[in-house]
């Protein structure tokens, strides 16, 4: 008995040990705390403490971003900073940055702090953790009439159930309230905003409304619950850039929602760079001869009407369609696909201008986007050229093939997260402060000399590139050249100089092409600057 207990005692013990090792293993993200904020309005200064904290002790590149609107978004301009800002940055206690503003009065201003290891994630990772459970539960809920006159309290049901996977998943949500006749119409909008470029934005969606005699599971609850999985999986990461999740209401009725959001309802600020639009993901079939398509199509698609003949005509595949400007988007997607998702099937279509001359592929939420320039894909499964349930009462849930609909899901998040720039990073937030004007004499106020320095020009640059700087006062100057993992490249200046403005110039020699910084050091206050060079 002892000896049968020994023997579990020791793997029990080992089982730990491997877990252990398991989560050692794993790179922690910086952790950003104690953040405290002092205005200085006689100089227009702010300065920021933080404590910056990094259990690897890996070397950071560190963000600052200013809101001006309650926290909402990071997008108010703060140029001029030095400090412990920028690369390379390690952990210590009582970091400091600080931002020279424009001298104006501001009220309700919040700082975020961004620190960036730098450690890649594993989109492999991210991708397996689509769950096909999560698609049949959602659209279990979904399925039902779903229409303004014929279903109208399910499609009520169906706007909060997505408001409520949106809130409980901590994304920003709002609702693009219009009127269509006598139905309030909506969409639904989830944000998870980017952490260090905002303003850049990309658009997964799914219609949410049927026609009036269709439970909709295929279309278009199959595109929605997608859309929903997909959030649940990005919102667990954060990304360079903006990712928004939409619910668009009254497709069915010619795309009512997307053209209503598209000509009303995109902030100034977003630079959209792709929209990603669900149409029906969830119809599979390998039997011969299932795969049909509108006349014509063999002649404006010949090679991809050829590999769908190779393989009978069935329809195993999902349909990846941009138009004229979207094929970057395009080739992405099947790049990621092919990458991450190598069993999913993918048949891709790149149609002239904006699709008019096969008016099948416009018919959904991506067109909008199309007509207003934006770069979007149509993702389908084929709809009434496949499905034969398409609009009737039995489109239902058993009918759908949820292995696919989930291969469909994980390489549009490969996609998504690639594109958006998932970064490894820790974020603070600090309390609301405001900035006075005109100046007034405060105690303790902070002096400190400005010194700059400016962008690299040219940047990008392919051999050599001049970097200036300014110093007010005589000092002890340092600029060194860093690469992206923190190595000291070069020195270019090391000694005690008069004011004035100066001119270094870079040469990058036998260097390999990627991203550099150069760290000017004056004190113990540093300015850093990211430069790009391109053999």
């Amino acid at each position: 008995m002892n000896k049968s207990f020994s023997k579990f005692s020791i793997l029990r013990f080992a089982f730990y040990i491997i877990l252990f090792s398991q989560i050692c293993a794993q790179n922690n993200p910086p952790e950003i705390n104690n953040i405290s904020v002092i205005v200085d309005a006689q100089n227009s200064l702010v300065m920021f403490n933080y404590d910056l904290f990094d259990i690897e002790q890996d070397t950071m590149f560190v963000t600052l971003k200013i809101s001006s609107d309650n926290g909402e978004t990071y997008i108010y301009p703060a140029d001029s900073v030095v400090g412990d800002v920028g690369y390379p940055i390690l952990s210590g206690n009582q970091k400091q940055i600080l931002w020279y503003y424009d001298p104006d009065s501001l009220n309700n201003l919040k700082a975020k702090i961004v620190a960036d290891d730098l450690n890649e994630i594993d989109i492999s990772d991210i991708v397996a953790t689509v769950d096909s459970l999560n698609l049949i539960n959602d659209l279990t809920f979904v399925e039902g009439i779903r229409n303004r006159t014929t279903g109208f309290d399910h499609l009520e049901e169906t706007k909060n159930y997505i408001e409520n996977q949106f809130i409980q998943n901590d994304l920003q949500v709002n609702r693009h309230e219009f009127a269509y006749g006598n139905y309030g119409a909506a969409n639904i909008i989830g944000r998870l905003p980017g952490q260090t470029n905002e303003e850049v934005v990309f658009i997964l969606d799914g219609h949410f409304d049927t026609v009036t005699n269709s439970p909709g599971a295929d279309d278009n609850g199959s595109g929605l619950v997608g859309m929903l999985e997909a959030m649940r999986v990005l919102a667990s990461y954060n990304f360079k850039h903006t990712i928004r999740f939409i619910g668009f209401d009254l497709e069915e009725l010619g795309m009512v929602g997307s053209n209503r959001y598209v000509s009303e309802a995109i902030p100034t600020y977003e630079q959209i760079e792709g929209v990603f639009n669900f149409e029906m993901i969830g119809y599979y079939s390998d039997e011969p001869n299932s795969q049909t398509f509108p006349a014509g199509f063999n002649i404006l698609f010949p090679e991809a009407y050829d590999s769908v003949a190779a393989q009978d005509f069935r329809g195993n595949y999902i349909t990846n369609i941009a138009n004229e400007n979207s094929n970057s988007l395009k080739t992405h997607f099947d790049n990621n696909a092919n990458v991450y998702v190598p069993e999913l099937r993918v048949i891709s279509i790149a149609v002239s201008g904006n699709g008019e001359i096969a008016p099948d592929l416009r018919r959904s939420d991506h067109s909008p986007f199309w007509d207003a320039g934006y770069n979007a894909l149509f993702i389908t499964d084929g709809g009434n050229f496949r499905n034969p349930n398409y609009h009737s009462l039995s489109d239902t849930i058993g009918t759908l093939n949820f292995n696919f609909m989930s291969n469909v899901v994980k390489a549009t998040v490969a996609t998504v997260a690639t594109l958006a720039d998932i970064i490894h990073c820790g974020v603070g937030v600090s309390d609301y402060f405001n900035i006075s004007f005109p100046p007034v004499s405060i105690s303790n106020s902070l002096t400190l000399d400005r010194f700059s320095l400016t962008q690299n020009f040219p940047n990008p640059f392919n051999s050599s590139t001049i970097i200036s700087y300014s110093l007010p006062n005589t000092n002890y100057v340092t600029l060194k050249i860093f690469d992206i993992m923190g190595r000291e490249i070069q020195t270019l200046v090391n000694k005690s100089q008069d004011t004035g403005t100066y001119s270094v110039n870079f040469n990058a020699g036998e260097l390999s092409s990627g991203t550099y910084f150069s760290v000017l050091k004056v004190g113990n206050i540093s300015i850093t600057k990211k430069m790009l060079f391109i053999q």
